[in-house]
C-alpha cells in the first residue's frame, strides 16, 4: 500500500490526535487498540448473483447450475493514538483494517451447444488511516459515552477471478479515496491509566468503483485504552 500521498495531511493531523474518555479530569495523550466484527450493510447475494449472470451473458454464456456464497463479514481491527483536549472533546488518529468481503460461485455454464465448468471469486479489502473528533459526555466518575465523526482515507483492493473450462482470467482494481465515518460508543474507566471501550462505527461508501461499487461497512468493536500521565 502506498502511504506517501497521505503523509502530508496525516502529519498535520498527528498534532492533534486521540480521545480520552471516562474520568477525564486529566487531559493528555493516550493509545487504544481494538478489534471486532466488520460487516457490509448494502451487499446482497442475490444482487451479486444477477451481476454474475450479466457477466456470463456479456460473453454469450448462460448459467445452468451454479451455486454461490457471500461472506459479508470479517474481523476488523484498529490501532489509534489521540489527545483529549478536555472532558468533552478529543481527537483521534487511527489505522483501521476492515477485513475482507468475498463472493464465490461455481457450477456449469453453457453457450447453447456445450456445457463448461466455471468458477468465480470476488474479494475486497479496505484499510487505511482515519482521523476523527469525539464529543464526550461523562456519566459519573468512571463511565462516559461519546459520538464520533471523521474522515477515513481508505485504500480498497478488489480482485475478481473467473475460470471457464480451465481457462482463467483475473482482474483487479485499487481505489484510494476519502470516506465519511460516524459512530457512537462508551467507555468504562478501570483506573487512571486503563479503560475498556465498546463502540459502533460506520464507514460510508467504501469500495472499488471498477469492481464492487460503494459499500457501507459497520465495525462493532471492543477496545483497551492506555492513558499517558505526565
Amino acid at each position: 500500500m502506498n502511504f506517501s500521498k497521505w503523509m502530508g495531511p496525516l502529519t498535520l493531523c498527528a498534532g492533534c490526535s486521540f480521545a480520552g474518555l471516562a474520568q477525564a479530569a486529566d487531559d493528555g495523550w493516550y493509545v487504544v487498540a481494538f478489534g471486532g466484527e466488520a460487516s457490509a450493510q448494502n451487499v446482497s447475494q442475490s444482487a451479486q448473483d444477477q451481476q454474475l449472470v450479466d457477466l456470463f451473458g456479456s460473453v454469450g454464456l448462460t448459467p445452468v447450475d451454479v451455486t454461490s456464497t457471500l461472506d459479508d463479514s470479517d474481523t476488523g481491527f484498529s490501532l489509534a493514538a489521540g489527545y483529549q483536549v478536555n472532558e468533552h472533546f478529543a481527537a483521534e488518529l487511527a489505522y483501521v483494517d476492515l477485513g475482507d468481503i468475498s463472493y464465490q460461485a461455481a457450477g456449469t455454464v453453457t453457450d447453447g451447444v456445450s456445457n463448461f465448468v466455471s468458477d468465480f471469486t470476488l474479494s475486497q479489502n479496505a484499510s487505511g488511516p482515519v482521523f476523527s473528533f469525539l464529543g464526550i459526555l461523562p456519566i459519573g466518575d468512571r463511565f462516559s459515552v461519546f459520538g464520533r465523526v471523521g474522515l477515513a482515507l481508505m485504500d480498497v483492493e478488489a480482485d475478481a477471478n473467473v475460470t471457464i473450462d480451465g481457462a482463467a482470467t483475473a482482474s483487479d482494481a485499487e481505489t484510494n479515496r476519502s470516506n465519511g465515518v460516524y459512530g457512537i460508543g462508551g467507555e468504562f474507566s478501570l483506573s487512571d491509566s486503563f479503560g475498556i471501550r465498546v463502540e459502533w462505527n460506520r464507514y460510508a461508501g467504501v469500495g472499488s468503483d471498477d469492481i464492487t461499487g460503494d459499500v457501507d461497512i459497520d465495525l462493532i468493536s471492543l477496545g483497551l485504552r492506555y492513558n499517558f500521565r505526565y
